[in-house]
């Protein structure tokens, strides 16, 4: 199952997703965005940074339920930048409002920090080779997709979660379920390769939990942890602070490097790789400030609250007493490489891509950025693997789109006409010129109060009048004309949009004296034959009046014979 998916229909043509990830893991398809998952190191950069909420983080909340409603032993590993991220609770009304959720028991993953301080202790120790720390799934994703050549340096040693994991296993069983909360992403990545957990949960997402549960405050008294760290390891989670686990660290020393933030890590590694560099320990956060930087940290404190609350959190341990590594139990891991293999075009081949977008020499390739790469090359090279798509270039489509208007408004029937405030020609088009054609030409720069009538301009400049299929005559131009007029006023412009009519009032003037005498001939015949109708009835009038008094006399006659 994929850790990060896009709902389709909330997104479309961003790209931003694409300008935040620092290693490109963002394939464009019909203006969607996907997550490569084989590229992706899941910073989470494009899940916090997307305007629409495309990007979705898989949920893990409803397997965790499930287990508790099954009745196993739920065991939860809090990460320890939790201390900055929940304002609103102490630590002891956290561990409780968490206990209220049906969590069996809570702890800190400090823990299992303490286990991996003591290996990275006895590792640069005992190496002659630079030790990059394994703590950050991000870290470790980046190494073993991007400089594959590190990938032995990475620390042999599992992160603080896997170690806690398998201590807590130990402690509670084969069966207990065991899960991991805090602020990073990428630990689904690691949930996914590694099976010390059984489920990971974001404190963004353990918070909403608890917001839905909403504990009473009755509820949420104080519960102390079955088993508490006793080293400096609560400063895991703090840049600097694996360093303070482990060693005394001096900023200024030669042999220790600290970095945070995946930019600040990529140029160091790549010094690294490069042989420019050789430090014994290299501790590397993918996040700025350390996991309190976490992309599901759910937190709006300012960063330096955050730090200064983990930092108090961290020294509130009573006894600074460093315990044995567990017995029983192997923290070791081995790291592959996984280079991730791209497509390399031709120089051929990228010069034919960039032409589609209208890129035909260096001046050309503006390398704005605003496609989500770095330059138009790499944008081509993303094309050329089927990862990108022409039309993501926005000076490209800007142009084509400009270019088209420009088209339609050049072959445009109706005549158009654009003027500024003091109604001086901003734009017209051949139609228009060739409706006033006059004694002079109509043109850009000329006053449009020297060729027509421009009141309803000037109407909808200052007041915004519109003017919708109005009928104007301009007999000293022989046409008749019907009018939409609109102002722009952020672009100060009026714009009119000029049909001429002539031909069709014709038309209907023709049309109209047809129907007048075609109404007055069919009224001269109808009158013709009501005349005639007329006379008819006259004489079948008389006719019958005769054909009366006949029968009469007849019938007359036939009676006086009988009487005889």
């Amino acid at each position: 199952m994929q850790i990060i998916t896009t709902r389709k229909v909330n997104c479309k043509d961003c790209h931003r997703c694409l300008r935040v990830c620092p290693v490109k893991a963002i394939g464009i398809n019909r203006g969607r965005a996907r997550v490569l998952d084989d590229k992706c190191i899941f910073c989470g950069k494009c899940v916090t940074e997307c305007p629409q909420h495309a990007k979705r983080l898989i949920s893990h909340v409803p397997a965790i339920q499930a287990a508790i409603a099954s009745g196993r032993k739920t065991i939860l590993s809090l990460g320890s930048s939790f201390s900055g991220l929940f304002p609103e609770y102490s630590t002891s009304e956290l561990v409780s409002a968490i206990k209220s959720l049906g969590f069996h028991q809570v702890e800190e993953t400090a823990v299992g920090a303490e286990a991996v301080s003591l290996l990275y202790r006895n590792l640069v120790k005992n190496t002659a080779q630079t030790v990059i720390s394994s703590n950050c799934p991000v870290i470790v994703n980046i190494i073993k997709k991007y400089y594959p050549e590190l990938t032995g340096n990475l620390a042999p040693v599992v992160s603080p979660m896997m170690a806690h994991g398998q201590i807590i296993r130990q402690r509670f069983g084969q069966d207990a379920f065991i899960v991991f909360a805090g602020p990073c992403m990428a630990k689904f990545s690691e949930h996914n390769e590694h099976h010390s957990v059984d489920a990971v949960m974001t404190f963004v997402q353990l918070r909403q939990w608890l917001n839905r549960q909403k504990p009473e405050q009755k509820q949420i008294a104080a519960a102390p942890y079955q088993s508490e760290p006793l080293s400096n390891a609560r400063f895991f989670s703090l840049a600097g602070g694996i360093l303070k686990s482990f060693m005394n660290f001096d900023l200024l020393g030669t042999e220790i490097i600290a970095v945070d933030g995946i930019e600040e890590c990529k140029e160091v590694f790549g010094s690294l790789a490069r042989g420019e560099i050789s430090p014994r320990f290299i501790e590397a956060f993918s996040c700025k400030g350390g996991c309190i930087g976490g992309p599901a940290g759910g937190s709006a404190q300012p960063m330096p609250v955050r730090r200064l609350k983990a930092i108090d959190h961290a020294n509130s341990v009573e006894q600074q007493v460093v315990r044995q590594l567990p017995q029983g139990i192997d923290f070791s891991c081995e790291h592959l490489p996984e280079a991730v293999t791209v497509a390399e075009p031709s120089e051929e081949e990228i010069k034919e891509i960039l032409h589609q977008s209208g890129k035909f020499t260096k001046v050309d390739e503006k390398n704005c950025g605003a496609c989500g790469y770095n330059s138009c090359r790499e944008k081509a090279a993303a094309v050329y693997s089927g990862l990108a798509e022409i039309e993501m270039c926005m000076p490209y489509m800007r142009s084509k789109a400009e270019s088209f208007a420009s088209i339609i408004v050049e072959h445009s029937l109706n005549g158009i006409i654009a003027v500024n405030d003091k109604m001086i020609i901003q734009e017209i088009n051949p139609a228009a010129q060739q409706m006033f054609n006059g004694k002079k030409i109509m043109e850009k720069g000329d006053s449009l109060a020297g060729f027509i009538d421009c009141a309803d301009f000037a109407a909808a400049s200052n007041f915004g009048d519109k003017v919708i299929s109005k009928r104007i005559e301009y007999p000293e131009y022989g046409i008749v004309t019907e009018q939409m007029i609109v102002g722009v006023p952020e672009h100060s412009i009026v714009i009119g949009v000029i049909s001429n009519v002539t031909d069709q009032e014709k038309r209907m003037q023709e049309w109209q004296k047809m129907k007048e005498e075609t109404v007055a001939k069919a009224t001269d015949i109808i009158n013709k034959q009501m005349q005639v109708a007329q006379e008819i009835a006259g004489l079948l009038g008389e006719t019958t009046a005769e054909t009366k008094s006949t029968l009469i006399e007849m019938m007359q006659v036939l009676k006086g014979r009988e009487e005889q």
